[in-house]
């Protein structure tokens, strides 16, 4: 089996750090979309500055066609995708990218790498 066509989360979509993300927040460098639903974000906390996309819609928002498309993602980001431990937001990220989104990122490790560094 060839297995040069896998490719790993940091090849595939560009990894940003959790240490670096309070720097981002402050500086406004992305638009950073949680992924998470309304309740994670009530139960865990959200990212000041962030814009609440729940992973079941991010593929109707990027639509231009679908109702509830978003011109956000018109403008050529950065986009940093993040969620509770970085892998839905890793598959939300590449979805946006498959259809055309550029300059997308993911919060590596999540919302639970970002708290753990807050809280040490």
């Amino acid at each position: 089996m060839n297995h040069s066509n896998v490719k790993t989360f940091n090849e595939a979509i560009p990894q940003v750090s959790a240490k670096d993300l309070d720097a981002i927040i402050a500086e406004g460098r992305f638009n950073i979309i949680d992924v998470r639903n309304a309740k994670g974000i009530d139960t865990q906390g959200g990212i000041p500055g962030a814009i609440n996309i729940p992973f079941e819609t991010i593929e109707n928002v990027i639509n231009k066609e679908h109702q509830d498309y978003n011109p956000l993602f018109e403008n050529d980001g950065p986009f940093l995708f993040c969620c509770t431990g970085g892998v839905m937001s890793y598959m939300a990220a590449l979805k946006a990218q498959e259809k055309g989104v550029n300059n997308v990122h993911n919060l590596e490790g999540g919302h639970a790498a970002w708290l753990k560094l807050k809280n040490t």
